[in-house]
């Protein structure tokens, strides 16, 4: 994951795609221990980490015992993230799509027989906003976020 963030990153520094609007992050996670609650924190971690501005509000739909979150962070900015987590059969996969006001940044890891040298994604614990969303899944409102 450290490789993927270095390398999104870069870009930005690069100023290639300009300024980061909107992020569309899709997780699949592999198996049925894992904690879909702070995959979903985890990716909003990384949202915000690219997003240019701080958030603003987070609004959650799922279920974190089932088989998918969605989580939805608007920022000061007016800038966007939409980020699913899906508890899948196969392998643990991202799919990212890094919209700036100049170009688009895409990045996918399928795993599988036609990508024997893919890597699956590996998240630590360091969701700043687990709180949010955690309080949006319970009462399904939008939760506002204090400065």
């Amino acid at each position: 994951m450290e490789l993927l963030k270095e390398s999104v990153q870069s870009v930005l520094e690069k100023d290639r795609i300009g300024s980061p609007v909107f992020l569309r992050c899709v997780l699949h996670i592999a198996g049925e221990g894992q904690n879909l609650l702070s995959s979903a924190a985890e990716i909003a971690a990384l949202a915000n980490e690219w997003i240019p501005s701080s958030p603003a509000r987070v609004y959650a739909q799922g279920n974190v015992g089932a088989t998918q979150v969605t989580v939805m962070v608007h920022y000061i900015g007016g800038q966007m993230a939409l980020l699913s987590v899906n508890r899948v059969d196969i392998e643990t996969a991202i799919d990212i799509m890094l919209v700036g006001n100049k170009g688009v940044i895409y990045h996918e890891t399928p795993i599988g027989r036609h990508y024997p040298n893919a890597i699956p994604p590996e998240f630590g614990d360091s969701g700043e906003l687990t709180d949010a969303i955690t309080q949006s899944l319970e009462s399904g409102e939008p939760i506002i976020l204090e400065d």
